[in-house]
């Protein structure tokens, strides 16, 4: 596989968990030229150290990309909201990717890697979701459906351009860092709000916050990964298992919702007037008995997991006790 020494990267979302993560080991350890973007760019200012040219740009400013894909030969594209407002994540999502994708393909762009979510998958009556499970076009929720959409129009730009095009699907990412599945839910533990629902005992697939980085890079550097889609995902433990790490830190006990008033407060978010902060993508979440294979990525790119799920939440908690115990 090729070298990224000198090579100029985009990384979108270079202010987010991946993204900033993926855009500093792109820089210290591929030595690649890296502009990122992002809206707080204060959260990464740390970033300029390591060489990383720190971009403001609105993912809705078309000028503004075409002038951050010039010259560029690589694109990773982080950037997504998990807001829960139609309209704004329609825009984000699924009309910003579309833009993108077109924009480095008249570029000239050789590959864009795409960061979806194993959510974009409609698990409906599947049990082990592979990469050619259908994706949850009709979700009614409005984050696994934009970014099943993505997908599609990803794909479709690409093509028009000949560009090589590689999604990834990661599943629950945690690790040091802002990430909803580390320092969002500890601090939902700390504050004494539910993490899981019923008893906990649903699994739970995550994966490393750099085996997540290393797969993104796997898929712009490897040959066999243009065209492709790809689960990153690691061991699977249980919600009530993994959250006891952020309970035994806290000192808190973990609190959940029973399922069935889970359905009910999703069922009210159909009512006028009426936002819960539970809807089905999550339910599906909470109680899903599913397996995320990962067999794809091993054998077509060479990727596995390095960080084992001991290991990475001994990192994750102590970064968590760093940050808001000690």
């Amino acid at each position: 596989m090729r070298s990224f020494e000198g090579v100029q990267i985009l990384v979108t979302g270079a202010t987010g968990f991946v993204g900033s993560r993926l855009t500093e080991l792109l820089s210290t350890n591929e030595k690649a030229k890296v502009t990122g973007t992002g809206r707080n760019l204060d959260r990464v200012s740390y970033l300029s150290k390591h060489g990383v040219e720190l971009q403001a740009i609105d993912l809705m400013n078309a000028d503004g990309l075409k002038e951050l894909v010039k010259g560029k030969e690589i694109v990773f594209h982080t950037a997504a909201i998990l807001d829960s407002d139609p309209e704004l994540a329609q825009i984000v999502n699924v009309e910003a990717t579309e833009t993108l994708v077109k924009l480095a393909g008249e570029s000239g762009v050789k590959r864009f890697v795409h960061v979806s979510t194993i959510g974009a998958c409609d698990m409906a009556g599947l049990k082990v979701i592979d990469e050619t499970a259908p994706l949850a076009l009709d979700h009614s929720s409005t984050y696994p459906r934009t970014k099943a959409e993505a997908e599609i129009r990803a794909t479709e730009e690409a093509k028009q351009f000949d560009m090589e095009l590689s999604i990834v699907r990661p599943s629950m990412i945690y690790g040091p860092g802002h990430g909803v599945w580390s320092e969002e839910m500890f601090k939902n533990v700390l504050n004494g709000k539910p993490v899981m629902l019923g008893d906990g005992s649903a699994h739970f697939n995550p994966v490393y916050i750099d085996d997540v980085a290393d797969a993104l890079i796997l898929c712009a550097k490897h040959p066999d990964a243009a065209g492709e889609v790809f689960n990153v995902s690691a061991e699977t433990t249980t919600w009530k298992e993994f959250m006891a790490h952020y309970s035994d830190l806290s000192g808190k006990n973990l609190k959940s919702v029973p399922v069935f008033v889970a359905r009910l407060m999703a069922f009210a978010n159909k009512i006028p007037g009426i936002s819960t902060p539970i809807d089905r993508g999550f339910i599906e979440m909470a109680t899903s008995q599913n397996e995320f294979p990962n067999q794809k990525a091993t054998e077509l790119i060479g990727w596995e997991p390095k960080v084992s799920y001991e290991e990475g939440m001994k990192r994750t908690v102590e970064w968590l006790e760093k940050e808001f115990i000690a």
